[in-house]
């Protein structure tokens, strides 16, 4: 996916899913954040569509609320980041043969909590998540299935360094199988 511009519908190359679509609330999007660590505000009630979340922005490195509305549709998919004035969108192309995302920033009346180029920044790796995670629902094989799995019950429900430290946890226990694999080829080949 090339660098995310405002207004430009980025074709994602997979096919429209609306079950996909239908079921992506505010907070597996908000989730998909790979910056934000979000939680409920105790200041300001509601849960679900319009809901306030207090977000610490790690790349921003500023903490904020905001109300998040999404809304779903027949090929068309919207959702609403209130104080920032940003509107990310989907929608199926080619008769269903195709997805595409775009954003948009517009604060309206109201002075936004973020300037234009930070949600600029946030975009430019928050949609390439979207992406990512919408390949997971477009194809059923059984390694969809797992990292479907691990997404939505492990690495959705933790906040960023939480996933930070997961994944370098995750290579080093790969750099430790490799290093036993090659000591014991070695030991082998040494001792016979």
């Amino acid at each position: 996916m090339d660098t995310p511009t405002e207004n430009i519908w980025m074709p994602l190359n997979l096919p429209w899913k609306q079950d996909f679509w239908d079921e992506l609330n505010s907070m597996k999007t908000m989730r998909l954040n790979p910056h934000w660590h979000i939680t409920e505000s105790e200041t300001v009630r509601g849960t679900g569509d319009g809901a306030a979340y207090d977000i610490d922005d790690i790349l921003s490195d500023r903490q904020y609320t905001i109300h998040v509305m999404t809304e779903s549709g027949p090929d068309h998919w919207v959702a609403r980041f209130g104080e920032t004035g940003l509107v990310i969108r989907a929608r199926s192309e080619e008769n269903g043969e195709n997805t595409a995302l775009s954003f948009e920033i517009d604060p309206g009346d109201e002075e936004p909590v973020i300037s234009r180029e930070q949600v600029a920044n946030l975009i430019e790796h928050w949609l390439p998540s979207i992406r990512e995670y919408y390949r997971l629902f477009t194809a059923d094989t059984w390694r969809n299935r797992f990292f479907r799995f691990l997404m939505n019950k492990v690495m959705l429900s933790m906040n960023p360094t939480q996933r930070r430290i997961c994944a370098f946890m995750f290579k080093l226990t790969i750099l430790e199988a490799l290093l036993i694999i090659v000591l014991g080829v070695g030991f082998y080949f040494y001792a016979n």
